[in-house]
């Protein structure tokens, strides 16, 4: 953990100071902390539906997180590299945890949805925290250190609805927004105990102002695929968004091609294994991560549908948890594959998995004995591969563009898991089940969804074997 590597600069990184596993739990605490960003929002919609019954814009604080978290990705992980890791995660945690503070604090839905916004720049955690491991690991350590990431966010994802879930319960909803800020404050101690301070950069003139076009842009993109289910696909309103927010993008790419410091280097797109990596990432978020959504609906909904277990929220909860731990394997292990074999190989096993996983579905899913070993299987395919898909970003990047290139990964993530559940929602609609009133998706529907979701599995095996078989970097 002492080891010193060389930055892009030439300056050599200070070594980790403190105890050697200091540093290691500075790194998952900051998982931890990513991890609670969307999950106690979740944890606590229901309760908010409840406690803003008249209002309509609840669903915002979902909304405002991912249409957020899509732009503070790749910003993040951008400003880590010019300005250094440590500095840039310890700015982003520490206004998250003032976005939690906000919410908490909120008396209306307005401000509570502000907070939710502000809470999104969570998500350029994972890439700056990927960057400070490798600014501060030999690379031998590199791909098992992007596993253990990966499986933390996991695994406190389950823990955190659990233990979100019992102080909403017992509290209030604001206990679940001031959870998180217990979460991300200690997480800031850590890092800023035990976390190295990068080395210096040299300042470089770049454009922010016209840098930073393609966040309203992909905004516009976000909110129209999130307004599909209100609008419907023949309304003007919607392909004005769309088509204007396209337009503006390849404006903005175009400017950042030709700029000598572009803001978000665009020119990383025209590596093949960068644009493979991505591809592959997309296929990834629009299928197999709908995972969370698609698990607990059937879990909880009614038996009588046949086509649900009639399982309690807690017991949902518990089954959720049970089915994320095995990241605790799968991420490590997708790790040591990548550092034996290449990601390449780690990404190629990751969704041969998904692929057989979300097929035995299609057959599994009527039993709950049944369902729960596929299910696990599905989530052990899934931290397998997208492990391996960040460790394959790791191995085709320079070192000094860790933090923008992880993060562009997580953009194609955010905007790609908005598709996805939109088309897994538009599967469900497409047969419904009556049960003492309510509507719920019927069998046929699960169906379809399993189906879909191991062709997008499929595509992305496809694109995966496309890697080339040497690493760049």
């Amino acid at each position: 953990m002492q080891a010193e590597v060389l930055s892009q600069q030439g300056h050599r990184a200070q070594p980790v100071t403190g105890p050697p596993r200091g540093f290691t739990i500075a790194i998952l605490l900051a998982a931890v902390a990513a991890s609670s960003g969307i999950t106690v929002i979740y944890t606590v919609l229901v309760t908010l539906y409840k406690a803003f019954p008249a209002s309509d814009a609840v669903s915002w604080t979902v909304t405002a997180y991912w249409l957020g978290s899509a732009v503070f990705a790749a910003v993040s992980g951008r400003l880590g590299d010019l300005l250094g890791y440590r500095r840039i995660l310890l700015l982003v945690m520490s206004v998250a945890t003032a976005g939690a503070v906000v919410a908490a604090c909120a008396t209306g839905v307005g401000m509570l949805v502000a907070g939710c916004a502000v809470q999104s720049i969570a998500a350029g955690i994972t890439p700056l925290s990927i960057g400070l491991v490798r600014e501060n690991l030999p690379p031998a350590r590199l791909p098992a250190a992007v596993g253990l990431i990966s499986a933390a966010g996991m695994v406190s994802a389950g823990l955190i609805y659990i233990c979100a879930g019992v102080v909403v319960d017992h509290y209030s909803w604001q206990g679940g927004f001031w959870f998180k800020v217990a979460l991300c404050v200690v997480a800031v101690v850590a890092v800023r105990l035990w976390a190295p301070p990068s080395p210096q950069r040299p300042g470089v003139g770049i454009d922010y102002l016209r840098g930073l076009a393609f966040a309203p842009a992909l905004c516009a993109i976000l909110f129209a695929v999130q307004q599909i289910r209100t609008w419907g696909l023949h309304d003007q309103r919607l392909w004005s968004l769309i088509v204007g927010g396209l337009v503006v993008l390849g404006l903005w790419a175009r400017h950042q091609l030709k700029a000598h410091h572009p803001l978000i280097n665009v020119r990383l797109l025209k590596t093949r294994e960068v644009v493979l990596a991505n591809a592959c990432m997309a296929f990834l978020a629009a299928g197999a991560m709908q995972l969370g959504q698609v698990f607990s609906l059937l879990a909880q909904q009614p038996a009588g549908t046949h086509a649900g277990f009639g399982l309690s929220a807690t017991a949902a909860g518990l089954l959720m948890f049970s089915i994320n731990i095995v990241a605790l394997v799968a991420s490590p292990w997708s790790g040591r594959v990548a550092t034996r074999y290449r990601a390449r190989r780690a990404a190629l096993i990751g969704m041969v998995i998904l692929a057989l996983a979300w097929a035995s579905l299609i057959v599994l899913h009527r039993s709950l004995l049944l369902f729960v070993p596929g299910a696990v299987l599905c989530s052990f395919g899934l931290a397998f591969a997208s492990t391996a898909l960040y460790n394959q970003i790791v191995e085709t990047t320079p070192a000094h563009q860790t933090g923008e290139a992880t993060g562009m990964l997580y953009v194609f993530f955010s905007c790609f898991f908005a598709v996805g559940a939109q088309a897994v929602f538009a599967l469900l609609r497409g047969s419904a089940a009556g049960h003492d009133g309510a509507s719920f998706p019927a069998d046929s529907g699960y169906v379809s969804v399993f189906l879909y979701i191991a062709c997008s599995s499929l595509a992305g095996l496809l694109l995966v074997s496309m890697l080339p078989r040497r690493r760049t970097y």
